[in-house]
Order: C-alpha cells, then structure tokens, then sequence
C-alpha cells in the first residue's frame, strides 16, 4: 500500500520544516526529531541539557512553523500559582452562582505549552499539572474545563533526586513527559562559528515553510493509521524482557503505549507498515536516567537492525573517533593533523567497502560512504585543503 498523493505533500512538507529547522539550530537533530514525535502523536515532550543549550530556543522556531496555534510559554518558579498557568476565576460569575474562568492566553486557551523550568513547580500546583498532563483537563471552583493542549513541552538543566523525599514528588510530573532527550553544547567548531556567522549576519528567523493545524491533524490521523503487524509487538516484548533483565524499569503502561511512536517514525520515512528500524525512536522513551540511554540504545541496535547496520555503525563511529582527534590537534598542527585524518578515513573507507552488502543493503553502504565524504569535505575545507573523494584518495 502506498502513500497517497495527499500523504505525500503532508509529508514532505514537515520533511521541508524539519530540515529549515535543523538550519536553523545547530546539533539539535534528534531534539527537533523529539518535537516532531511529540507533535505527531500528541504525548508531552522534556528537554534535559545544561543552560545555554538552546532547548527553549529549538522548541519556540519549531512551534512557530505550526500556523493558526496558540502557544503559551512560562518559567516556572516556586512561587508560580495556579492562575498564572489556569488563569483565574471570573469573580462576577461567581456570584451570579455560575463560576467560569477567564482562562485567555493560558494552558486551558493554547493548543501548546512550553514549561521552562519544568521541575521548579510547587506543590500547590503540581495536582493541577498533572491532571493538565495526563488528562488534558482543569478543575477549579467544581467546574472541569477541557484543555486543548496537543502538547505539553517542558525543559530543564536537572532531573529531581527521586530518592529524596522532597523532590520525590515530583516524579508522577517526570513520568507525564513520554518523550525525552538531552542536549549537550555543540561539539563541532565549524558548525559553531557558521551558527556565529549566521546569527551575527542577521540570518536566522526566517520562515519559508508552515504547517497549519488542520494539517497537522491531518498527518496526526496518518501516523496513527500505520500498521503495527505481530512480529513488531513480539520485537518489543523481546526488548522489554531484555532491558527489564538488565534492571532498567519499564512500566506495563509504558509497554502498552509504545505504538504511536514506532508509527510516527514510520510515516516519517514514508511507509504505512513499522519495521524493525522504526523502534529505533524509542531511545527518547524508555530512559528515567540519562545514565540509562547506552544500555537502551544497544538493545535497540541489537534487536532492530540489521547485522550490516550495526557494523557500519560502528565504522561510522570510528570515524567520528577520529574527527575528534582531528578537532583536538588542527590547531596545532592542520597539515599534520589533515593528513592523518585523510589516512584514517581511508581505511575506515576501504572497511565499508568490503562489507558484503547484497541488494538491500545497498542503501546502508551508500549512505554510510555519503556520510563519510561529508566528514571529508567538512575536514578538507576547514584546513583550506583540496578535497577529493576517498575512493580516488
């Protein structure tokens, strides 16, 4: 079954602002994959990364592609109360003895909400959170209103101590946040200094490309209908018992609810069917800790790829191994430190050359060679060197 010509333009218009957005940010591709995830199947997203890491700013241009929304945005603090995230009961109502809430440019009027500081919450508005998080509704004076909330974003440069008995409470708010990612500052130096360049030119915050709610339903109603055959489901219970068995916990609830995801990421690559790879998103969903996230993601790479993807995996982490010697001596020495990584990238070239690949592999061999011509290329130009392509080097 293939994609429909409607699907089609649904889905490379968010390819078209997934990839002006990665222009737009530098080394956040996996928290502007977090968002899109969020966005497509409704589940509330958390932003772990130290200050300064633009986790606010990622999730603000991303958001501002999606026209005709409202969005709220509020740091939290220990003294926010419940009306300035609710907004506040209408004293005039209530004494004509039908309460209502004036509720304009808050959660219950917005259809996303970013909650910077998620975790400096108080304890008097943590019910109404949670409530707001998982059933999308707030109650006040008796009177429940519906919130309109896709979803939830929240950001933070630390995850509460859940064995104290203070912060221990914050941990139902923790679990709301389905989807996780961390951030780290950005490694590369070019990419620094052509993020320096571009902001300092006065180039960043240009729009070209938008997605309208009824759009965004739209490829909502899409994910949700791809098919999750048996074999899948099995594939997940074979993780599960395996990441249990390493004394990482997963609730039955997390088990149950895993599907969306899987869906999402595989109307993301323009299939109507989940394939093994596509479970690969779950490494933003199965951490509590962030010291969690290796052991997550080799289960997934032993379960969900395929022998020849998990070795040229690790080639390519080789070469990225080698990027960081590259990064640590060009200073020194560019010549010197030029040529050394000419020679090791060679070899490790030469290494995905002999992978037997055989007529589906075909893909992951070229995409591993593409990926290392980038790593050339970027190397070549930063020292001024000509570039050639490996196979000729």
């Amino acid at each position: 079954m293939e994609h429909t010509k409607s699907s089609n333009a649904l889905l490379n218009k968010m390819i078209a602002v997934i990839n002006e957005v990665n222009c737009e940010v530098a080394e956040r591709d996996e928290a502007v994959e977090a968002i899109v995830l969020a966005v497509l199947t409704k589940k509330n997203m958390f932003m772990l990364g130290a200050t300064g890491q633009a986790k606010s700013y990622v999730i603000t241009v991303f958001l501002k592609r999606i026209t005709g929304s409202k969005q709220f945005s509020y740091l939290l603090t220990k003294q926010t109360d419940e009306e300035a995230l609710f907004g506040r009961l209408d004293l005039k109502s209530y004494l004509d003895g039908d309460p209502k809430m004036i509720t304009t440019g808050k959660i219950p009027d917005v259809n996303f909400a970013f909650l910077d500081e998620t975790f400096k919450c108080n304890e008097g508005t943590l019910n109404s959170l949670l409530t707001a998080l998982n059933e999308r509704q707030y109650t006040s004076e008796g009177k429940t209103i519906d919130i309109p909330v896709i979803s939830f974003m929240g950001a933070s440069n630390e995850i509460p101590n859940f064995d104290n008995q203070e912060e221990s409470i914050l941990r139902p708010l923790f679990d709301r946040f389905e989807i996780k990612v961390v951030t780290e500052y950005i490694k590369n130096r070019d990419t620094r200094l052509r993020m320096l360049a571009r902001k300092q030119s006065g180039q960043t915050g240009q729009v070209t490309t938008t997605i309208t709610l009824e759009e965004l339903q739209a490829m909502q109603n899409e994910a949700a209908a791809v098919t999750v055959p048996q074999k899948i489901n099995e594939l997940m219970d074979d993780i599960l018992c395996e990441l249990r068995s390493l004394g990482i916990h997963i609730s039955d609830r997390k088990y149950f609810n895993y599907h969306p995801l899987a869906q999402a990421k595989a109307w993301l690559r323009g299939r109507n069917t989940v394939e093994p790879t596509d479970l690969s998103v779950l490494k933003y969903y199965l951490w509590t800790t962030p010291a969690e996230i290796p052991v997550i993601q080799k289960v997934l790479d032993k379960h969900c790829l395929t022998p020849l993807e998990v070795k040229v995996k690790e080639i390519i982490s080789l070469a990225d191994e080698c990027c960081e010697d590259f990064d640590t001596n060009v200073d020194k020495n560019a010549n010197s430190a030029i040529v050394k990584l000419r020679k090791e990238l060679v070899q490790i070239y030469r290494m995905v050359g002999k992978l037997e690949a055989g007529t589906e592999g075909e893909a992951v061999i070229a995409n591993a060679i593409e990926e290392l011509e980038a790593i050339s290329k970027q190397a070549h130009d930063r020292v001024g060197f000509a570039y050639a392509p490996l196979n000729l080097l």
